[in-house]
């Protein structure tokens, strides 16, 4: 398998005067779960359709696994499969009948032993030989990735893969897509629930009016401009003794939690520091941007602009 899965330079589509995906980059590198995020009307679910080659690009290029998406779609669909938008069946069909017919059409194998084992593998083997019309939407988006299965892809396109579903559902999903991408197959997984993308991806996009505004690995992209928060009192005396050290930037937006640009090891010999000047220190956080707070940054969606997460930091040896 090629190390990079999918890229993209300035793919574009335009219909009319509209560009609904204008100068789209892409890296994505095999074997990852890539979040694929933007606000709705982005562009997302045009760019998965171009690189699917159900849809021609206005301008642009784009290879998947090393194959042309304008010249060599059937190369690609051997290798790709895909759940754009919601899963259609034959719902007065079987689960594993309707597996069949798709079995066939691809020609793949359809012997009751592996259509059987595919369904054990999504959590539906008791409920194969029922009707769709009986599945729950949770069991369909189940039964669709069944399908997407069936021959053995090695990239995975999933466009929402969690609409509708309660949180049960969502859950069961996040196991399956982390499963999937245990496996080394590509998972590209487009949705706008965004803690659910950051607890299964390794790296994202961020794309706004179909223009790429951030890629990278998602703890990367989540701890830049990170740090530590200190509570501690007297409040001015420790903010004293920190901005004392002109490289921590040491800083308050509440008049109460203290932002240090500090690194792990720098924080016992801070907290020794506080403690010598009278200061009693009562929590120690680690400062980490959400996805969330990220995404809605970028997007101007209303997250502030140094919006982080407090993480407990674990076990710190401050010493006596």
């Amino acid at each position: 398998m090629s190390e990079i899965a999918i890229t993209a330079r300035g793919l574009t589509k335009v219909y009319g005067r509209t560009p609904a995906v204008n100068k789209l980059d892409l890296d994505i590198k095999a074997g990852s779960v890539y979040g694929f995020l933007g606000p709705n009307g982005a562009g997302k679910t045009t760019t998965i359709r171009m690189l699917l080659g159900l849809i021609q690009p206005t301008a642009g290029t784009a290879q998947v696994l090393g194959h042309d998406i304008r010249t060599e779609r059937e190369a690609i669909a051997r290798k790709v499969a895909a759940i754009v938008e919601s899963p259609a069946f034959y719902t007065y069909l079987s689960g594993i009948d309707n597996l069949r017919v798709f079995a066939r059409t691809s020609g793949v194998d359809d012997s009751n032993a592996r259509l059987q084992g595919l369904l054990e593998r999504v959590g539906l083997g008791p409920r194969g030989k029922d009707k769709v019309k009986t599945y729950s939407l949770g069991m369909k988006q189940r039964l669709g990735i069944a399908a997407t299965l069936l021959n053995d892809p090695q990239i995975i396109f999933l466009d929402e893969p969690t609409n509708g579903l309660d949180p049960a559902g969502t859950v069961e999903m996040r196991h399956m897509i982390e499963r999937l991408g245990h496996e080394g197959r590509t998972i590209f997984l487009s949705s706008h629930l965004l803690h659910e993308v950051e607890q299964v991806c390794t790296s994202v996009a961020i794309i706004q009016q179909g223009v790429t505004i951030a890629q990278g690995r998602v703890q990367d992209l989540v701890n830049d401009g990170g740090g530590y928060a200190i509570e501690a009192a007297p409040f001015d005396r420790a903010m004293s003794v920190l901005q004392e050290h002109r490289e921590l930037n040491a800083s308050s937006q509440d008049g109460h939690w203290i932002n240090v640009s500090a690194q792990a090891s720098d924080m016992p010999q801070l907290v020794r520091a506080l403690v010598a000047a009278n200061v009693d220190v009562y929590q120690v956080q680690v400062r980490q941007r959400s996805l969330e707070n990220l995404f809605l940054e970028l997007t101007n969606g209303g997250g502030p602009a140094n919006a982080f997460v407090p993480q407990p930091l674990a076990e710190m040896e401050v010493g006596q």
